[in-house]
């Protein structure tokens, strides 16, 4: 018996590598702080509800992107009236549409979880139930009061962030997310993990929602982060590290001090990494200070080759010769790039789709080590862009939550369409066009690395691969 479950679901169909590390820091933080371990987590695959029953909960807690929301509702439903337990939602879509709190969740976490969910357990565990007068008293929340949905206030954020202990991996079935998978974003399968060495961002792109989530930038302190990995390397024997920091290279000191912390526990050189950067802010300095660390790829959200679209994108902080800038640095000391493109944004024209095209066929050509990934541009709850996108009634009322996907051969949908320039049809059109001309380059880089098991990952696609071999064959 557990009487606080925790379920990570996702999108059937859609495999998913990542640990739900979100679920581990609030384990680990009511260890800490309650002294509370009833604890079980239960991930997604089959017999969920099976699970979970057997678990006899008293309490379940789920958390929820816009992506896996209709999955999250599903399973919700039939908890709440086969096990007549508590409900939880937390995650990115409460957090940012409080209001849209589902009849079977008894309460919606917005934000940061783990002092709030320390406070319901309290709570909980005190008087055996979560009455609405003691609810109003936690900052953080929504729930429902007989027809009207109450929000409390907004709940600051935990500082200092080495306050929240190492999130509890064993809880999560680490094993079953250390098969070997592409952790790099390389042409190659090692036993790799994702770490998170801060929350938060100090930028505001109009297509983003961390600043919604996580407020301004935190860190963790490098001695935490170089003992992090440490414990990866020698419990777990984790050779790959992605950091899925939003924006993890802040400062050069706080890499420096990271690197002296590996050295110092022996583990540097153990392990290579992957990781986002902002190209604006990458510097010689810095791609030597990663290069060192073990960095072997980078991540740039270069979002567009058009001047104009990317301002609208990202306000002006950064610039399409920054950007190209970034990448022949990364490029000049051995480090991949994975360049993230996105097309369809409001004023985006063909030509403007026409420039990112030619800076992903320059890109992609720099070196067999550069990857291009292309996205449709998606509202996501949260943002700028889908306020904008509200306001001008391209999103109404009732939504399938299934359009946002990843996966942009599946997330170009007429009715949540965003461009003002570029009719429906052409758009898919120039959309197809836009991926077999990354694909291809990618087939390039493919052959390089000769890499038969990720070749056929290649074609994912059926519809695609005449498309991506024809512009191959073009252009080589």
């Amino acid at each position: 018996m557990a009487q606080l479950v925790l379920v990570n679901q996702w999108v059937e169909g859609i495999s998913n590598t990542k640990p739900p590390l979100g679920l581990g820091y609030l384990a680990a933080y009511l260890k800490s702080y309650l002294d509370f371990d009833n604890i079980a987590v239960v991930n997604s695959g089959t017999r969920v509800f099976e699970r979970i029953r057997d678990l006899e909960p008293e309490i379940v807690g789920f958390t929820a992107y816009s992506a896996n929301y209709p999955e999250v509702l599903t399973l919700m439903s039939r908890v709440k009236k086969e096990l007549d337990v508590i409900t939880l939602i937390g995650g990115p879509h409460i957090t940012a549409l409080p209001e849209s709190l589902n009849q079977n969740a008894d309460i919606g976490i917005i934000g940061e979880g783990e002092k709030t969910l320390l406070e319901l357990m309290q709570l909980y565990l005190n008087k055996k139930q979560l009455s609405l007068k003691d609810l109003r008293t936690i900052p953080g929340i929504v729930f429902r009061d007989g027809e009207r949905i109450q929000v409390t206030p907004k709940r600051e954020p935990i500082l200092p962030l080495d306050s929240i202990p190492f999130p509890n991996r064993e809880l999560l079935e680490i094993e079953r997310f250390l098969k070997p998978s592409q952790i790099l974003m390389n042409n190659e399968y090692i036993r790799g993990t994702t770490i998170l060495s801060s929350r938060g961002c100090p930028f505001n792109c109009r297509y983003c929602h961390v600043s919604a989530k996580w407020g301004a930038p935190r860190f963790h302190s490098a001695e935490r982060v170089a003992s992090e990995i440490e414990l990866l390397v020698n419990k777990y024997g984790v050779k790959g590290i992605y950091i899925a920091d939003d924006l993890f290279s802040a400062n050069t000191t706080r890499v420096k001090k990271i690197i002296e912390g590996m050295k110092n526990r022996n583990v540097l050189g153990d392990v290579r990494f992957f990781l986002d950067l902002r190209a604006n802010l990458v510097t010689d300095e810095l791609i030597r200070l990663l290069k060192e660390m073990g960095v072997v790829k980078i991540s740039l959200g270069l979002e567009s080759g058009s001047e104009r679209v990317l301002r609208y994108l990202k306000g002006g902080d950064v610039t399409v010769a920054q950007n190209r800038n970034a990448v022949r640095i990364a490029n000049s000391h051995g480090i991949g790039c994975y360049c993230c493109f996105m097309i369809g944004a409001p004023p985006e024209t063909k030509e403007d789709i026409k420039k990112s095209q030619r800076l992903i066929r320059e890109i992609l050509d720099a070196s067999p080590e550069n990857f291009c990934q292309v996205s449709v541009t998606t509202p996501l709850p949260g943002t700028r862009l889908w306020d904008d996108a509200v306001e001008n009634g391209k999103i109404g009322k009732d939504i399938d939550w299934h359009q946002f996907s990843l996966n942009p051969e599946l997330s170009v949908n007429p009715d949540y369409y965003v461009n003002e320039h570029i009719p429906f049809d052409e758009f898919l059109e120039i959309t197809r066009e836009t991926l077999a001309i990354a694909g291809s380059r990618r087939l390039n880089s493919i052959l390089h690395k000769f890499s038969w098991r990720y070749l056929k990952r290649a074609f994912e696609h059926p519809r695609l691969a005449f498309r991506i071999v024809s512009d191959y064959l073009r252009h080589r």
